[in-house]
């Protein structure tokens, strides 16, 4: 995820304090908070101050003066005589919950960089990982799966078929057919890590041009993982599901290997030309 343009802060009095967004008012409060949740007494406005420049936020000590006063105002702050803030206990109880926010945010970004698809490697990477989860996906879904969601699966697995014997390949169908199993497991832990792998277009494209190149598209597999779906035998489910991964892996890794040994070769033919 790309981080929005900086923008000034703090046009008003009272700032808006939530959970950290894109906002450079959020990060200008929780730069605030966090310096005065570091220290055990009140700490004064050049602090402040002195803390947001540390981090990039160039401001002056009046700005800085109306955050602390709309912290104030808040309920988050509040003043010991001339001596500077502390933070109330409602003000720690913000701070904490910004700074899970900021965690989960930060872990969020990780995981879409690293399944970002560059190479052929990466995409090897990543097939390993659909094996396990979407396996465990098709378990569940054999367990879970209402009557409609069957129909549904159906219907794309159907589709696809008849969409890859015309064309010869097809992104969506096979992205919807992966996407309703993993919504018929009823996991949401499943369910989002599916879908952000099944957002990686890359991954999708590279796959499908390998497949075509080597003659390696075989829609059956899906019908072979619905019918064990629709048989409720969730050890069959699984069984099938990591099968199609396994082909899939294979086909990446022998093209792969295949380029490699081409490139060697015609290194080969130059060096003795």
């Amino acid at each position: 995820m790309k981080s929005g343009a900086v923008r000034k802060l703090l046009s008003t009095t009272q700032p808006r304090v939530s959970p950290p967004g894109a906002s450079i008012g959020d990060n200008t409060a929780y730069a605030a908070l966090k310096e005065l949740g570091s220290n055990q007494g009140p700490i004064g406005c050049w602090r402040i101050c002195n803390a947001l420049q540390g981090v990039g936020i160039i401001t002056s000590e009046a700005t800085a003066g109306r955050l602390l006063r709309g912290l104030d105002l808040q309920g988050l702050t509040r003043v010991i005589g001339s001596r500077g803030r502390i933070l109330t206990p409602k003000g720690r109880r913000h701070l904490a919950a910004l700074e899970r926010s900021r965690r989960q945010r930060s872990c969020h970004n990780d995981l879409l960089r690293a399944v970002r698809a560059e190479t052929i490697g990466d995409v090897c990477e990543l097939l390993i990982v659909r094996r396990a989860v979407e396996a465990e996906a098709a378990s569940l879904a054999a367990l879970r799966a209402t009557k409609r969601e069957m129909r549904q699966i159906e219907n794309a697995v159907h589709r696809h078929t008849e969409e890859v014997r015309r064309r010869g390949a097809s992104i969506e169908s096979n992205r919807a057919i992966h996407g309703l199993i993993a919504k018929a497991s009823r996991s949401r832990v499943l369910e989002a890590l599916i879908n952000i792998l099944l957002q990686e277009e890359y991954l999708h494209e590279i796959q499908t041009r390998i497949q075509r190149a080597a003659d390696g598209l075989v829609p059956e597999d899906h019908l072979i993982v619905f019918q064990a779906i629709k048989s409720r035998q969730p050890d069959k489910a699984a069984k099938a599901m990591r099968a199609h991964m396994d082909r899939l892996l294979r086909v990446v890794q022998s093209y792969s290997a295949k380029r490699k040994s081409a490139r060697r070769r015609r290194r080969g033919t130059r060096t003795h030309a």
